[in-house]
């Protein structure tokens, strides 16, 4: 099956593959119009006409499914012969992710799952569909913590005898044959077939092993001819009453198991609390609350509308991880960036593209214009999104730990902080926000073996400076929109251009009388332009606005760095001055790259690269040093602007 993320199925884009399967493939789709997220069951198999048909039929049965239990099916379709299925997205992963195989769990927690999943499958029972797939990796988490039976969009029909139906029964035979009851593998699947299913992941639960072992034929014979081994050889301290519960549900004959799956649940759940009680009657002097447990006395089948959430009994210490949002909180909106934010957002949500890097010169927003990103791409990042600040860090060595410590790792182990951190982001679908990556540099190799070591992270990068490593996808930020004054200045056109709505907001901060008026709207233009679109440049302009008005303010920018100070507290000391921005990039640069940069104050506006050659260089050997390198890297530290006519 062909990789299908970044096309669309139906009104679906897809996003990312979650899961692959022997018969069906799981994506993440955005809805085109609502933006809404959904999953996409993708069927390997191409359909006849006649399958397609059958497929509709059994879809149409499953769309009216309405169990809190049970994943939605919200729309399906066949495309290009291919059928695929549209259902809710349960962020909190599967059973199996949760519990990996050879996990041993508590009892009370296996009483829990199975009641939940036992009263999803009463209810489709009453439907007269058969779930058949019985598995881990088909129960999932839901947002409540709450357990949610997937995979009916693969369920057959108690009723229907098709070609599509045999299709999904001869691929479910060969994929998940742990489970499959004998009847089942012999081509009779029954409404006990998952009840017996079900016994088999109790059993794994209880000992951390499967019942049988082996080749898919040897398993498959055993399922149909051998009893499984005594639970209590695996765990001597289970009751007998507990494993007999199991084994009756394991039976061969369809007869000898529970009358029907919700019995198997009861009788699991009366095994459980009897063990209680007398476990209590020998270490407390009163019976346990049992209130816990919802009663599940023989009841009817209640309709979709009747249906109520099994009351669970999960552990505390068992929750579903919260996605990690460590992001600083922003405190003023964002100007003039809407598009580049759009635009970078789209980057990151493509699969292709797993590193992007924000760069510009110091002062041109990178740092804003990631957050805002981090924001607005938030809900497709499952896991999380994580901002680690790298301004005080010059030891590239450092990085790991400071990432580390953002993402709350606390591993006592002797572990390398490298192996930490992979073993931590390896299985996470997360955002990594790099802010201020350019005195570290030298560590770009380290970011790219952790994205080739963690295949869903992607890492957003602001620098000053190109990191240049194959996966680098560059993303240069530009200065704000200026006034054209060459022409008439509108005082309200002017108050749309992003240069001067960045000035008109930071001066109402400070000043909150402040209005942009006819008098000194050509002003203010004037002095966005003289100060190149630059936000920092802008924001240090209008923080004089206080004992400065904007004609004296455009006078005095004729010593710029003597006026351009002042920076808000919080922000970082090369922030707080235009000199010290400008000094950060500069001690950046080798002592040639410094002696040319002090060189080009000598060009007005633009200049050529053959200039450069002839002034620049004129007592230099061009054995010694190369004016395109120089140049070249020049550019790559956002300390040129390259303009092409």
């Amino acid at each position: 099956m062909h990789d299908l993320v970044g096309q669309q199925l139906g009104n679906y884009r897809v996003v990312r593959l979650v899961g692959r399967g022997g018969f069906a493939d799981v994506y993440l789709g955005e809805h085109i119009h609502l933006n809404s997220l959904a999953a996409l069951k993708v069927l390997h198999a191409v359909l006849t006409a006649e399958q397609q048909e059958s497929f509709v039929q059994e879809a149409q049965r499953l769309v009216q499914l309405r169990h809190p239990h049970i994943v939605r099916l919200l729309d399906f379709a066949v495309q290009a012969g291919t059928p695929f299925l549209v259902m809710d997205f349960a962020p909190g992963g599967t059973l199996r992710e949760l519990h990996p195989t050879g996990s041993r769990l508590p009892l009370d927690l296996v009483v829990s799952y199975v009641q939940q999943v036992a009263s999803a499958l009463h209810y489709a029972h009453s439907q007269r569909l058969i779930h058949r797939d019985i598995k881990p990796e088909n129960m999932l988490l839901g947002s409540q913590n709450n357990l949610l039976l997937s995979d009916f969009g693969l369920a057959v029909s108690a009723t229907l005898s098709s070609s599509y139906s045999t299709l999904l029964m001869d691929q479910q035979v060969a994929g998940t044959s742990l489970y499959l009851a004998p009847e089942q593998l012999q081509g009779h699947p029954l409404p006990a077939s998952d009840q017996y299913s079900l016994a088999v992941v109790v059993y794994e639960w209880l000992c951390g092993k499967s019942p049988f072992h082996g080749s898919l034929l040897e398993i498959a014979i055993q399922h149909l001819s051998l009893p499984p081994p005594p639970l209590r050889d695996w765990v001597p301290d289970l009751s007998s009453s507990i494993e007999e519960v199991v084994l009756q549900a394991l039976a061969k004959e369809p007869w000898q198991r529970f009358a029907d799956v919700q019995e198997f649940a009861r009788a699991l759940e009366r095994a459980y609390l009897e063990d209680l009680q007398q476990f209590s009657a020998l270490h407390y002097p009163t019976s346990p609350d049992t209130t816990q447990l919802r009663s599940l006395e023989k009841e009817e089948v209640p309709s979709a509308q009747q249906q109520q959430p099994v009351r669970q009994i999960t552990p505390g210490n068992i929750r579903m991880p919260e996605p990690i949002w460590k992001v600083p909180t922003i405190f003023t909106p964002l100007i003039g960036r809407d598009q580049e934010a759009a635009a970078v957002g789209t980057l990151l949500k493509s699969p292709e593209i797993r590193l992007v890097t924000l760069l510009g010169t110091g002062g041109i927003g990178k740092t804003r214009l990631s957050l805002q990103i981090a924001v607005q791409t938030r809900k497709y990042f499952i896991d999380g999104v994580c901002f680690v600040p790298l301004a005080s860090i010059s030891d590239a060595g450092l990085i790991l730990p400071a990432i580390a410590q953002e993402l709350g790792i606390q591993d006592a182990s002797a572990l390398p902080v490298f192996e930490q951190v992979k073993a931590f982001l390896q299985k996470k679908h997360i955002l990594l926000v790099l802010d201020n990556f350019e005195q570290v540099a030298i560590a770009a190799p380290m970011v790219e073996e952790l994205l080739a070591a963690c295949p869903q992270l992607t890492i957003l990068v602001t620098s000053r400076v190109v990191l240049h490593v194959q996966a680098e996808h560059e993303f240069p930020v530009s200065p704000l929109a200026l006034p054209d004054l060459t022409q008439p200045i509108e005082r309200d056109a002017l108050a749309q251009v992003t240069s001067v709505a960045l000035f008109l907001q930071r001066a109402r901060s400070i000043l909150p009388t402040f209005q942009l008026t006819s008098t000194n709207a050509r002003a203010i233009a004037e002095i966005c332009v003289r100060l190149d679109g630059l936000p920092l440049a802008i924001e240090l302009a209008a923080a004089r606005i206080k004992i400065l008005p904007p004609q004296a303010l455009l006078l005095r920018l004729e010593h710029l760095f003597d006026v351009l100070t002042g920076g808000t507290r919080t922000q970082p000391p090369r922030q707080q001055t235009l000199r010290n921005t400008l000094k950060w990039s500069y001690d950046l640069l080798s002592a040639s790259e410094q002696r040319l940069f002090r060189r080009l104050a000598v060009f007005v506006a633009v200049w050529t690269l053959e200039a450069v050659e002839a002034v620049c260089y004129y007592d230099v050997e061009k054995e010694q040093v190369s004016a395109l390198d120089e140049v070249a890297s020049l550019l790559d530290k956002s300390l040129l602007l390259l303009l092409e006519s």
